[in-house]
């Protein structure tokens, strides 16, 4: 509605009066760079996907803490990641400290993790997790959530941690947001074992907007073998470009979900372009194998 109303402005625009045709001709680039700035930040705002780690095969980029008191190994296997703790917290990350998923604190409001903890060490039945968040390029948290989870366990269970809720210690969870952090439930000693198998991050507020019902996610980010995409129009042409704004990737297609192999790319970020309804999509994509 409201780039339909400047449309139509501007197609009024060489009815008004001017002085000279200088003024006329400013006043047009103008408005119309004002409707494609407005129209591709509120695009952009209402088209926000979310994030998921797949444990399946895959590691999804994740290491451990480099400090030796929170050190543990990570496994892929068939079905989900496997922690092995070196002491009692044993931390992962979603990547090192040069890896940013390029978001900002109110970009998401919840967060989804699936895991099965079997140990029964320790005396607390229900030890807590912690999720943290980080700054870029650092390793300290800008802040973190306890989350209760079970032990002795023999099936995956999914906890979900409310990132509007107040972070612990009364912490303050704002800024940029390049990396998540997941420490193991309290209770684990060494060479135990963690499972983690899913982990999404996400927007619960959905709002729907009439003039703009495209819808494009893009899972896993960051992404190791294969980079799948999916939107309820057809996708009509993509372009995966790398830092220096050369196409690695481009493909033509009418298909409504995709995936392109990442295995041979390099680790590094990436911007993918998604042509859905003559509008490009962008979202940015990290390979981190």
């Amino acid at each position: 509605m409201i780039k339909h109303l400047l449309q139509v402005y501007i197609k009024l625009i060489p009815n008004i009066t001017f002085k000279n045709s200088k003024m006329k001709n400013n006043l047009i680039v103008k408005s119309k760079a004002f409707v494609s700035l407005l129209s591709f930040v509120l695009f952009g705002f209402f088209s926000i996907g979310q994030i998921e780690y797949n444990w399946q095969n895959s590691k999804e980029g994740w290491v451990s803490a480099s400090e030796s008191n929170n050190g543990c190994q990570l496994f892929a296997q068939p079905e989900s990641m496997a922690m092995r703790a070196f002491n009692e917290t044993p931390i992962m990350r979603s990547g090192s400290q040069q890896e940013d998923l390029g978001i900002d604190a109110t970009t998401y409001n919840r967060v989804e993790i699936t895991l099965k903890n079997p140990n029964t060490s320790g005396q607390n039945p229900n030890p807590n997790a912690i999720l943290f968040v980080y700054p870029p390029e650092s390793n300290d948290k800008i802040c973190s959530w306890k989350f209760p989870v079970d032990t002795g366990m023999t099936e995956y269970v999914t906890y979900t941690i409310d990132l509007e809720s107040t972070p612990d210690n009364n912490d303050v969870f704002e800024g940029p947001v390049a990396r998540f952090g997941l420490r193991a439930p309290w209770g684990v000693a060494n060479f135990d074992t963690v499972y983690w198998k899913k982990m999404k991050i996400y927007n619960s507020n959905q709002v729907n907007v009439p003039e703009y019902k495209i819808y494009l996610n893009t899972f896993p980010n960051p992404s190791s073998e294969v980079l799948f995409m999916e939107s309820n129009n057809p996708i009509e042409k993509i372009q995966l470009r790398d830092m220096t704004g050369r196409n690695v990737i481009e493909m033509t297609t009418e298909n409504n979900t995709l995936q392109i192999n990442t295995s041979e790319l390099s680790n590094d970020i990436y911007f993918l372009y998604c042509l859905v309804q003559n509008e490009w999509i962008k979202r940015k994509i990290i390979i981190a194998h």
